[in-house]
């Protein structure tokens, strides 16, 4: 046999580049991490999932926490884009209502668009810890931090009730995440889930209807 006939039915897996590896360990690690939790995800599911060799792990991450702290780096490069809104331009209540309005819409367009948003939200705060400090930095205060100047001001035009911003806040993430995270819940009542897009128009409106004047 000769050595190009040995390399066609060599077994194994296809050798992926280098930058394909790690998009796919990104990828895997993700679903798998949201999915099942950190401590119930194994670096050989993942790896197993990802199709590559877990030796790439090591040599690109270092660590099982190295490697979620990545995941979660990622998201945030890819969610925290919910808003590109001028408030300079806002000078009428109607302008704020409708501003409002589409900085909802996107937020919900947004946990549809990455359900593990919502997932690594609702189960890494349940508890504190290093995980939950890096999520937090990552994500939570960002997303605070974007919506805060839109909320405050809207509270202040009077369209949206007089209360405290931090609260609303929080309000609004665990409203749109908590949907996402555990859909069977609503399920139970009704088969809107099952037709994602109507059930994202209908989780918008009712945004629309409970929060904005």
């Amino acid at each position: 046999m000769t050595q190009s006939d040995h390399q066609k039915k060599a077994p194994g897996r296809p050798r992926l580049n280098n930058e394909v590896a790690k998009g796919e360990l990104l990828r895997s690690a993700s679903k798998l991490f949201s999915t099942k939790g950190f401590e119930e995800t194994s670096l050989r599911e993942i790896a197993m999932d990802a199709n590559v060799n877990m030796a790439l792990i090591k040599y690109h991450y270092g660590s099982k926490l190295d490697l979620w702290k990545a995941v979660i780096l990622k998201l945030s490069e890819e969610v925290l884009e919910i808003n590109d809104f001028d408030l300079d331009v806002v000078q009428e209540p109607s302008d704020m209502r409708k501003l409002l309005g589409e900085l909802f819409d996107r937020m919900v367009d947004m946990t549809f668009e990455h359900r593990e948003f919502s997932l690594f939200v609702m189960n890494e705060s349940i508890q504190k810890g290093e995980r939950f400090d890096h999520l937090f930095e990552q994500l939570i205060r960002p997303f605070h931090e974007q919506s805060y100047p839109f909320i405050l001001k809207g509270i202040e035009m009077g369209v949206l009730a007089d209360q405290d911003p931090e609260e609303l806040i929080v309000m609004l993430l665990s409203s749109v995440s908590y949907q996402q995270a555990a859909p069977h819940i609503i399920g139970n009542f009704t088969s809107i889930t099952q037709d994602a897009k109507q059930w994202k128009e209908v989780i918008k409106h009712s945004l629309r209807a409970n929060f904005i004047k």
